[in-house]
């Protein structure tokens, strides 16, 4: 009897719900917010890109994607019957656990909440600057004259980007750029 027990569990799928449920969460945030972007305009009277262009193609696209993610993970092979290469077992290795590092996740949940709320005030550049640096120097205490070229170098060239290439209006803040 044990026997059968066992070849009925050696061919029976694992599924994941906490995973299932944590994509099926976030593809409802996604629908929501595509939602919401619907109902923007995704062209301007002068037949420009509107408001609703990237939105719209942004939420889509996070659909698809977590669509995709239920689907792998839900036609996934169960892991006694997966074979396993040096290769795969080396990527399983890597992987990191997000459970080790809850100061590092506290630091970077505090400065993406003062990100959101000193971005009308400080501006997108100024705010961009202070959160990519903040993190960038937390998280990579070694190349400190990276992290600030970094840090200045991206949400400067993002913003300028925004402003002028895509004519996106971004708040300029204290600190006027362009």
């Amino acid at each position: 009897m044990n026997v059968a027990v066992a070849k009925a569990d050696k061919g029976k799928r694992h599924v994941d719900w906490p995973k299932l449920a944590f994509l099926a969460l976030i593809l409802l945030g996604f629908a929501v917010y595509t939602e919401i972007a619907m109902g923007m305009e995704w062209r301007t009277v002068a037949g420009r890109i509107g408001p609703g262009y990237f939105p719209r193609l942004l939420g889509f696209l996070a659909m698809a994607i977590t669509v995709f993610a239920i689907v792998r993970e839900l036609l996934r092979r169960p892991a006694a019957d997966a074979p396993v290469d040096a290769a795969e077992a080396a990527e399983e290795a890597a992987e990191p656990d997000l459970g080790r590092h809850p100061v590092a996740l506290l630091v970077f949940v505090v400065a993406a909440t003062l990100f959101v709320g000193l971005f009308g005030i400080l501006g997108a550049a100024l705010s961009g600057i202070l959160f990519l640096g903040a993190t960038l120097w937390f998280l990579d205490r070694e190349h400190h004259v990276r992290a600030v070229i970094v840090a200045v170098a991206v949400p400067v060239l993002l913003y300028l980007a925004f402003e002028s290439g895509l004519n996106v209006g971004l708040p300029q803040g204290i600190v006027p750029i362009g």
